[in-house]
């Protein structure tokens, strides 16, 4: 027999191959597929957790008709809320899902559990898992109430930092597929190059290919690394339109070569990162695609031979929505539907009518107009996305978890984290930051483009909060002329005004502009010759009309957290840091952000204070057993660094009787000593640094009878360093009857040992103080604290002399004999009740927060809310250390108070003061860090001195919980 030729022999071979590798993948499957008989049927049991992802393509592309193969390209929307069974809108999902078998839905706007529970009905009913997508380009909060809600792109961007991008499509990804979400279409890389945009602005990263492709790619990397599908959109980029497409169809009329260089950058760069799919926009590119007007939705140009072919895409390639007028003006659903699937997107978004979508499709490859391979390429890239998705294992997701997921503590503060990097301050003539608790008259002026009578409510509140003096009004599309009118003829009654302007972008909306009234509304507030702050919560863009602006902020969206941060930076909570990753033309350039100090507490987590949260959190059970110990009934604690307040906790009771009422962290307390440096060495620092008080001046050149028996040359110096010679204390209230008596008894006192030889710390130095204070002032002490500082650092709840309104919220002190009652709203020092209740050295009420605000305003070197109380100099001379171990009327860390309180936990430098009724306050210079800790230890009795221990433990503990 005659041997067949070589290259015969390997042709028959490789035929054979085939034939036995295509049997062997067309029965794969078979294998985990058991016959089992179920009464009179017998029914086929499949195990797919066993399946390989080329398996379980394959079974379903055995198992699936044309028609149900068309349908699993169809992607209909849903909502996440509740309907009935019988509604006609779930009726209708049910026919898409159940009889037409689409192959996934897209939700809007809804809520958590309803979106989760409707996923998962229509889950169970569909033959094969469905992909379900969602709109989450700010955070699942985009669609879905409740949940954690981001900044837009541009306010991400303004961060100028892209692993906030990663963070947010990472807790996008973690939010969504616990609801049941496994494809984000975000993130949008359109370049925004052109401010009139009304549908992209602030949904875009920047203006710059390099800004938006920096960005993007970080976002997709959060997604995808956590298990939702990223879709880059919109291809092949709406970033340099002024129609929205929403409405009608955006011509771009310019080459090929413009899009290489400004708009696909950002595609191929995402590409390049992985992005598994890309939403194709609805634009027309006359030099493109020549001839009837296209969108790039249909074009076969754009999605194939450019997206595909050119840039080598191989994922999933979407439609933007169907119902667009960009598509619906032009062309059918049915023959829209058809160009799309030739054009080569994969997924058909939204059509019109689902039914008639699939026929169109079905009918065009039955008379070979579409290859029935076309469709079985898309419908095998859909199915291996599902399976990679482990949609083959499981499809459902567990309601009972999300609560443990969905906008948990972690999340929210990571988007206030966000909110605050990207707060914009463009421009800023003096008038920022605002003064928290200054005397000027604001009007607030909302104005939104919009009938919603809730917009803006949010960040009206947090001005309320923080400025008693502010008044509000609001201008909205329902707002008349004559309404208009009676707010411009009260702009003369105010010294600020602050405009927050809500123009937004949203879908099926011309323009992003404020309407013609609101625009000759506002220009007419600019025109009344107020300074006028304008903030936009939405178009950056919107400041071009109104230049002349004393400041403007760029918030980007009215996301609670940004509205938020957006109060933190007008007061000076926080230093603004955005940048603006767009140029505003004829105003701003390319990243522009101003920036000014943070100079005002604010309240806070831990970490945000560079402080272990675990550490503070030992302060809870110390506390506790303190209370339980009788240390005292009650007490609260503040402790702040880097001016965030990260604990203020109230413990115990006001006292020991049985209904007493529970401490507020807001409680007041009687300073008892505080008052030296709270009140008296303050107001000395003041008028030193306004050299109507000389430090090396005699006592008695301001209060001649000072001068008696020796004391001539005893100067302001020697009584704030505690080394006068002066006697530490005496009884004058049992000896003198007035006042002025005890005053005279004072100043008559004789030295008990040579001036500046030893360090005695002595009351009645700082009584003398304090009579210097009202002598220099012509005021009386209270009243000179109180204008001078109280008022302008808004400390409401420090006073000498408390009303008794406030007797609710004051501690008790100690029981008094002669009285037969506890001493409650009057100081507990006898001598300063001798006195009136107001005296250099004790007689100060206050809470601790007043208490944190004064401290941060001496640890600003001397600045606090954007106000300057003293010079730097001042602060350092007064709060150093003197080689008695104490500084010009503070407590040093050295000093037998300072050892008592602080037992070397502070540092060398640390200073603040103690009182008798067991109160301190101390500030950690190197740290930036400020403890209060008040107490009522006199209570009943003063004999009780277990608060003195406390100081030491509560010190010691927060010192450690410092991160460097």
């Amino acid at each position: 027999m005659k041997k067949l030729p070589l290259a015969f022999s390997i042709i028959a071979l490789l035929v054979i191959s085939v034939v036995v590798v295509s049997y062997a993948i067309k029965n794969e499957p078979e294998k985990h597929i058991q016959t089992i008989s179920q009464g009179k049927k017998k029914i086929d049991k499949v195990d797919f957790n066993r399946f390989s992802k080329q398996e379980w393509v394959n079974y379903w592309m055995k198992r699936l008709t044309l028609e149900e193969k068309v349908a699993q390209m169809i992607m209909p929307d849903a909502r996440g809320i509740f309907l009935a069974k019988d509604n006609k809108e779930f009726k209708k999902l049910v026919h898409y899902v159940r009889d037409k078998k689409v192959g996934g839905l897209i939700f809007f706007r809804g809520d958590v559990y309803e979106t989760a529970d409707m996923i998962n009905y229509f889950q169970k009913i569909s033959k094969i898992p469905l992909l379900i997508s969602a709109d989450f380009e700010w955070g699942t909060a985009m669609r879905l109430d409740y949940t954690t809600h981001f900044p837009p792109a541009m306010g991400i961007a303004a961060t100028g930092k892209p692993e906030y991008a990663y963070e947010v499509g990472k807790i996008t990804a973690i939010e969504g597929r616990a609801i049941g979400i496994h494809q984000n279409y975000a993130p949008t890389v359109d370049v925004n190059n052109n401010y009139k945009n009304p549908i992209i602005n602030v949904r875009s990263f920047g203006e710059t290919p390099e800004i938006v492709s920096k960005f993007a790619v970080e976002f997709i990397k959060g997604l995808q690394e956590n298990g939702m599908i990223a879709t880059a959109k919109h291809f092949p980029g709406h970033g340099d339109t002024d129609v929205d497409s929403h409405l009608d169809l955006p011509v771009i009329n310019y080459p090929k070569s413009r899009l290489d260089s400004i708009e696909l950058p950002p595609f191929k760069e995402s590409i390049k990162a992985g992005v598994k799919s890309i939403m194709i926009a609805h634009i027309f590119f006359p030099q493109i695609d020549t001839g009837k007007a296209l969108p790039s939705t249909l074009s076969y140009n754009i999605v194939t031979k450019i997206l595909k072919e050119e840039l080598g895409f191989k994922g999933l390639i979407v439609t933007d929505a169907m119902t667009m007028r960009g598509v619906t003006k032009l062309y059918s659903n049915a023959l829209a539907s058809v160009l799309a699937v030739k054009a080569g997107n994969d997924i058909i978004l939204i059509p019109p009518d689902v039914d008639e979508a699939i026929d169109a499709i079905v009918k065009a490859v039955k008379r070979g107009e579409i290859s029935e391979e076309r469709i079985n390429e898309s419908v095998r890239k859909i199915l291996e996305f599902k399976y990679d998705l482990g949609l083959h294992k499981e499809r459902f997701v567990d309601v009972n978890k999300i609560r443990e997921v969905v906008a948990r503590e972690e999340h929210l503060r990571k988007a206030k984290e966000i909110s605050r990097a990207s707060i914009t301050v463009v421009k800023n003539d003096g008038v920022l930051p605002l003064l928290q608790f200054d005397d000027k008259k604001i009007l607030h002026i909302t104005i939104v483009d919009s009938r919603d009578p809730n917009t803006g409510s949010a960040f009206e509140n947090e001005l309320a909060k923080r400025y008693s003096n502010i008044s509000f009004e609001r201008v909205d599309l329902r707002s008349t002329n004559g309404e208009l009118n009676t707010i411009l003829s009260k702009l003369n009654n105010f010294d600020l005004i602050i405009v927050s302007a809500y123009v937004r972008v949203r879908a099926y909306q011309a323009s992003i502009s404020l309407p013609e009234k609101q625009a000759k509304f506002l220009s007419q507030v600019l025109n009344s010759g107020k300074p006028v702050i304008l903030i936009s919560f939405g178009n950056p863009y919107i400041v071009i009309d109104y230049p002349s602006v004393k400041a403007y902020i760029c918030s980007y969206s009215d996301a609670q957290p940004v509205v938020e941060a957006t109060a933190e930076v007008i007061f000076g909570e926080i230093s603004p840091q955005g940048k603006l990753p767009i140029s505003i033309p004829g105003f701003a350039k390319l990243a522009t952000g101003l920036t000014f100090p943070k100079t005002t507490l604010r309240y806070g987590y831990p970490d945000e204070a560079g402080l272990d949260a675990n550490k503070l959190a030992e302060l809870d059970s110390i506390m506790e057993k303190a209370i339980d110990d009788s240390v005292s009934p009650g007490a609260v604690l503040l402790i702040a660094r880097n001016g965030v307040i990260a604990y203020h906790k109230a413990f115990g009771t006001y006292s020991y009787d049985p209904y007493s009422r529970k401490v507020d962290p807001n409680s007041i307390y009687d300073m008892a000593s505080i008052t030296k440096v709270a009140a008296t060495t303050i107001s000395i620092m003041k008028l030193y640094e306004e050299g109507k008080i000389n430090l090396d001046d005699p006592v008695a050149k301001y209060i001649p009878k000072f001068a008696q028996n020796g004391k001539e040359k005893v100067t302001i110096k020697n009584l704030l360093l505690h080394n006068s010679g002066l006697p530490s204390w005496k009884p004058f209230y049992q000896i003198c009857k007035t006042p002025e008596e005890i005053l005279d008894s004072i100043y008559a006192q004789p030295l008990v040992y040579k001036t500046g030889d030893s360090t005695v710390y002595s009351d009645l130095g700082f009584i003398t103080l304090g009579k210097v204070v009202e002598v220099v002032t012509g005021k009386t002490l209270d009243q000179y604290v109180k204008e001078t500082f109280y008022i302008p650092l808004g400390m409401k709840s420090t006073t000498f002399l408390p009303p008794k309104e406030w007797l609710d919220i004051i501690a008790l002190t100690e029981y008094d004999s002669s009285t037969g009652s506890f001493i409650h709203g009057v100081v507990h020092d006898e001598n300063a009740r001798a006195l009136g209740g107001v005296s250099g050295h004790a007689g100060l009420f206050s809470n601790a927060r007043d208490l944190a605000v004064l401290m941060q305003m001496i640890l600003n070197s001397g600045e606090y809310g954007g106000k300057r109380f003293f010079k730097k100099e001042t602060v350092e001379l007064f709060t150093k250390r003197y080689p008695n171990n104490r500084g010009l009327g503070w407590d040093n860390a050295l000093s037998p108070y300072g050892r008592s309180a602080l037992d070397g936990a502070f540092g060398e430098n640390a200073f603040g003061h103690t009182g008798f009724t067991g109160t301190s306050v101390y500030v950690y210079p190197e740290k930036n860090l400020i403890a209060v800790l008040l107490t009522n230890r006199v209570h009943p009795t003063r004999a009780n001195n277990k608060h003195i221990q406390l100081r030491k433990i509560v010190h010691k503990t927060i010192a450690k919980a410092v991160i460097d």
